[in-house]
């Protein structure tokens, strides 16, 4: 709807990978038992055009949902680990040194001229911060296989993240703050 901004849910979208993917992965048995057995919490906070749609999920009460009143911050700083798909949002995360997996089981369709992003210099197989899943059982069976370690960080991708950031301090705002000094001073 342009006039509100505001996406409406149409039938296709029931249809759509996306969201037959997310009900099956939030609602997914063994995932939800391993939770339970392992003490993890399954949370959920889909993109903001999703936000007025939820109810159209229908998830299992054990499932958090974050709205868009939830900051990111807060939950990079709760979470073990995170699930994303094409997001920017796994940098943040990988930079705090925990774990992420990227969910591509739409990889041809959004690569493919459907979505509004092309397919850029970031390679997530070579050089993403967690491994790729491709559809919903490899996604679980790699939720698990995180939560059954504790959710560590794999050595591999630990490598990558040491060698795609410059720095692993708390001074990042004052090299930013530096760096425009020099501009305009």
């Amino acid at each position: 709807d342009p006039s509100a901004g505001i996406w409406k849910a149409e039938e296709k979208f029931l249809n759509s990978d996306y969201y037959r993917f997310y009900c099956g992965l939030l609602s997914h048995p063994r995932l939800l038992e391993a939770s339970r057995e392992l003490g993890y919490e399954i949370c959920f906070m889909p993109h903001p055009t999703i936000q007025p749609h939820l109810e159209l999920f229908h998830l299992p009460e054990e499932v958090k949902i974050y709205g868009v009143d939830t900051s990111y911050r807060d939950i990079y700083a709760q979470s073990s680990l995170v699930l994303t798909d094409y997001s920017s949002a796994a940098f943040d995360f990988a930079y705090l040194r925990k774990p992420l997996i990227y969910c591509h089981f739409d990889k041809e369709e959004f690569f493919g001229g459907d979505h509004v992003c092309t397919q850029g210099y970031f390679d997530y197989e070579r050089d993403g911060f967690g491994e790729v899943e491709y559809d919903l059982e490899g996604t679980v069976n790699r939720i698990i296989e995180y939560m059954e370690t504790g959710c560590q960080l794999k050595d591999v991708y630990r490598e990558r993240i040491e060698n795609f950031f410059a720095f692993n301090d708390q001074n990042n705002c004052k090299r930013v703050y530096e760096a425009i000094r020099k501009i305009t001073c």
